[in-house]
């Protein structure tokens, strides 16, 4: 033990220390392709349901919440029904729709998110 402190490389006896392996990333072609082959996986293993973190946070929405969100967005004027609309995949939703809903989701966390008075249960 005292041989480590004088003469480290002499001491025969402590255990061989391997040098910890660092990462190397991948060169930016094979990184895109593999970050499109993971995007594949993930919509083939959820049938399509859970792309990405918004499809999965429209998905958890109440059909009520989702309604109310297109009605404020305008959203479905045209559309008899707009549970089956509300009922579609995020991903279903054409972009400048998905675009509006955002808009009108920041809104409302910016009006609603400092809500507490309004929604206590005295």
């Amino acid at each position: 033990m005292h041989l480590r402190l004088v003469a480290p490389d002499m001491d025969l006896l402590q255990p061989a220390e391997t040098p910890a392996a660092m990462p190397v990333p991948p060169p930016a072609d094979v990184l895109k392709q593999l970050m499109k082959l993971r995007d594949e996986m993930t919509h083939t293993a959820s049938n399509g349901r859970f792309y990405d973190a918004a499809a999965r946070e429209w998905r958890g929405l109440p059909v009520m919440w989702r309604v109310a969100l297109l009605m404020i967005a305008g959203i479905g004027a045209d559309v008899e029904h707009l549970y089956t609309l509300a009922d579609r995949n995020w991903q279903e939703l054409p972009p400048p729709e998905r675009e509006e809903l955002r808009s009108v989701v920041r809104d409302a966390k910016r009006h609603l998110g400092h809500l507490t008075a309004l929604a206590a249960r005295v």
